[in-house]
């Protein structure tokens, strides 16, 4: 028998029907009772109508104080969110690369770059960083949220919602919108610091290695490469030691300006909850047995966990009214950072290093970032004698260097260098935007139709600058007579099987990308009261790119107002986003370990000739469907439970391929591919494909109960909870005009598993907080 499911949508729609409704008390949204309520309320996000409060958005909109974003004593933006927002994830993998550095954020379990960020209701840039490594958000490019100093913030406002109608590419999932502080005087300074103490469960703290009666190290009977410890109890480790110190103030500009500064200085040590390595170290001895040294080496050498990392942030927003009702204003950003991550341990053991005499005891190699994050928005805004207008442009830039220390590169022999420059990754935007609204008496209607258009330009910068040509030298093996070693086939034989620098993050003379796309788009929005009760928006968008093309998008979003308690409020729109420049171009050559085995795996471009013979092509933007119902209920007084159910349907999704090239039934075709593109000393491949369409479910429940005068403040009381579930619904990645590959081929069992299950099924989020309000 077919089992029945009910999906959240329709399960929503049945919770309101069993919901009271006329006969609550009617008071409309406006009234004296709750002006002072809605006073604290206003958004930005969501409808351009001037005005719009929390209890009249027709879609679920979180509007988050800085009191509550502290509450939860994290002092980055990421976590804070994590704590108090059921739909909004933020990873932290490790062992990823470069993604330890810049980790990413989700809403709705969608890819980190399908979440669009705003910075005082403008884009704010993404980073540089594409995340290619086997973490949550694999092959996206997400925004730094923790570029903008926690203490600077007023409060946050996040859209659940598809909004790509209404404010361009990656809104797909949502747009968190952070508004900073616009205080004149007064201001705070912070400093907070702690450390973790951790048990790690099930894993036991190695005490010694047991031998035998002849002083032999005793094999472990999972593997002759491994020795046989003494164990104790779990683990219990005292890490991560980090202290933040903080300051905000606000200066008046005479009588009708301020400047608001905010700075922030971080340092935190790095975190292990890695086990011990029981894994042989040395070359064993020549009857077979192990070192002695295997007995008192260390071996609490596998990294896994937070890096070391220290940055320095700044933020200055201001703004000066001018006669007439005019305000000029500004808001400039900027972080230095740098972090420190490990990579897999090397063994002194594997002699494919020849490099014992450097590294006696191994090593593990140790990448550095130094990332740069910084924004200028600049605008005008002000109102005619009907138009409200705001024209602003904000460019901002993402750079991060690499440098990976404690290393070698095998093909130097004992000549090799220990430490090398990997080279930079760029990313530039530049947006200018222009908006306009007002309102119309139309008879039919029961309040003034607002009217809203707008336009947008926007430019898009990459780039990849290489780094030490030492990091990707390979040394061609000499014979007796000095000349080069060639094998069978002709090809050329190396001083190492073991070639580039080990762990590192490294750009060559071929990866340099200095690519750019520019894009135009026009907007419109209308809302309305159709009736007293009942409110509609449209909302429609033409956007053209210079790579891709054009698309145009639409969104409608109703809300019926039974009464002042109970409302019913639903959307459906179309989406998109844009394939990214780091999607389209990005060049590089790692390391991966797979089957226990260390492979360099090359990313290349989806239009270079290897990855067209391959299956790729050219990038296409992803579309997207939201259809989202739900519903606010005031219970009690103080009372509130919002439920809103999604589906988001998303065709030809943006996914990084299978490595092609590590198996053995794909490694004779591959490697011709690279033969005929003059590709060397890459042992697998991948890139970038419009590969799977995925679907979307889930549904958000929050309630909220406030508690007024409590210690002369507000006890906000929250209880939330998060249901979400992503399916493929279909693999239509092309095989490429070769036809390699199946479609299967290109996107199997393992990119598919990572996409379904990014997010957790299901988030609760119970929560207190003092003299704080969040509202929805």
């Amino acid at each position: 028998m077919k089992a029945f499911t009910l999906s959240p949508i329709a399960a929503t729609l049945m919770a309101a029907s069993f919901l009271p409704g006329a006969y609550a008390q009617e008071n409309t949204p406006g009234s004296p009772d709750s002006a002072e309520q809605e006073a604290e309320q206003i958004l930005i996000l969501g409808s351009r109508r001037p005005g719009r409060s929390v209890v009249q958005s027709n879609v679920p909109v979180d509007l988050i104080d800085e009191e509550t974003l502290g509450a939860g004593g994290f002092n980055d933006i990421s976590r804070q969110l994590q704590n108090v927002v059921p739909s909004f994830n933020f990873y932290q993998p490790s062992l990823v690369d470069g993604t330890e550095h810049i980790k990413p954020a989700s809403l709705r379990g969608l890819a980190p770059d399908q979440t669009l960020v705003l910075l005082n209701g403008r884009r704010f840039h993404s980073s540089a960083l594409l995340n290619l490594n086997g973490s949550t958000g694999r092959g996206s490019v997400s925004v730094d949220l923790n570029a903008i100093p926690s203490a600077a913030i007023k409060r946050i406002e996040i859209l659940r919602d598809g909004a790509a109608a209404q404010y361009g590419s990656d809104a797909i999932a949502g747009v968190i919108n952070i508004i900073t502080k616009d205080a004149a005087e007064g201001g705070m300074v912070s400093v907070s610091g702690g450390s973790y103490f951790t048990e790690l469960d099930g894993v036991p703290e190695l005490l010694g290695i047991q031998v035998d009666d002849q002083g032999n190290i005793i094999p472990n009977e999972n593997g002759s490469n491994r020795v046989t410890g003494v164990y104790g109890d779990d683990i219990h480790r005292n890490d991560g030691e980090n202290i933040n110190l903080a300051a905000n103030f606000g200066l008046a500009i005479g009588d009708d300006g301020f400047v608001n500064f905010t700075g922030e200085i971080a340092n935190a040590n790095r975190t292990n909850r890695g086990g011990y390595d029981d894994g042989d170290t040395y070359p064993r001895n020549a009857d077979g047995t192990f070192d002695e040294r295997e007995l008192s080496v260390d071996r609490n050498r596998f990294n896994f966990g937070a890096p070391d990392s220290e940055s320095y942030t700044l933020l200055a927003n201001a703004g000066y009214y001018l006669d007439n009702n005019v305000q000029l204003y500004s808001t400039l950003s900027f972080q230095d950072k740098e972090s420190i991550s490990g990579a897999f341990f090397r063994e002194a053991a594997d002699e494919g290093f020849f490099i014992q005499n450097i590294y006696p005891d191994g090593f593990t190699p140790q990448i550095r970032a130094e990332i740069q994050d910084w924004s200028v928005l600049t605008g005008i805004k002000g109102s005619t004698e009907n138009w409200d207008y705001n024209a602003s442009v904000v460019t901002g830039s993402n750079e991060v260097d690499y440098t990976t220390f404690n290393t070698a590169n095998p093909t130097f022999l004992q000549q090799t260098p220990t430490s090398f420059y990997g080279g930079q990754l760029a990313n530039q935007q530049t947006t200018v935007n222009f908006d306009a609204s007002r309102f119309l008496d139309i008879d039919t209607l029961f309040s003034p139709l607002s009217f809203a258009i707008g336009a947008e330009y926007r430019l898009d910068e990459f780039e990849i600058s290489a780094g030490d040509e030492a990091a990707y030298t390979n040394i061609q093996a000499t014979g007796d007579n000095g000349e080069p070693v060639f094998d069978e086939n002709g090809n050329p034989v190396y001083q190492s099987d073991r070639l580039f620098a080990q762990g590192a993050l490294y750009f060559s003379d071929a990866a340099e990308v200095d690519e750019d796309r520019h894009s135009y788009a026009f907007y419109v929005d209308l809302d309305a009261d159709i009736t007293q009760r009942w409110n509609v928006t449209l909302a429609g968008r033409y956007e053209d790119y210079s790579d891709f093309g054009s698309t145009s998008n639409g969104k409608i979003a109703t809300r019926y107002t039974f009464s002042d308690s109970f409302s019913v409020r639903s959307s459906v729109s179309t989406g998109f986003r844009a394939p990214s420049l780091q999607q389209q171009f990005y060049t590089s050559v790692s390391t991966n370990f797979i089957n226990g085995e260390a492979l360099e795996i090359g990313t290349i471009s989806a239009t270079s000739p290897a990855a067209m013979a391959l299956g790729g092509s050219q990038l296409e933007a992803e579309e997207s469907t939201n259809v989202s119902v739900g519903f606010t209920w005031t219970v009690i007084d103080n009372l509130t439970i919002t439920a809103d159910a999604y589906r988001i349907d998303i065709d030809d999704r943006i996914v990084l391929s299978e490595t092609l090239g590590n198996d053995a039934d794909e490694a004779a075709v591959v490697q011709q591919v690279f033969s005929e593109n003059n590709i060397e000393g890459v042992g697998a491949v991948r890139f970038f494909i419009n590969g799977v369409n995925s679907r979307t479910e889930g549904v958000d429940v929050v309630a909220n109960y406030s508690i007024d005068d409590v210690a002369s403040g507000i006890l906000n009381l929250s209880v939330g909870a998060n249901y979400n579930e992503t399916d493929v619904s279909g693999v239509v990645a092309s095989a490429g005009p070769s036809d390699l590959f199946a479609p299967e081929t290109l996107f199997a069992r393992r990119e598919r598993a990572r996409l379904e299950n990014a997010a957790p099924g299901l988030k609760q989020m119970p929560q207190q907080t003092g003299r704080a309000k969040i509202y929805r």
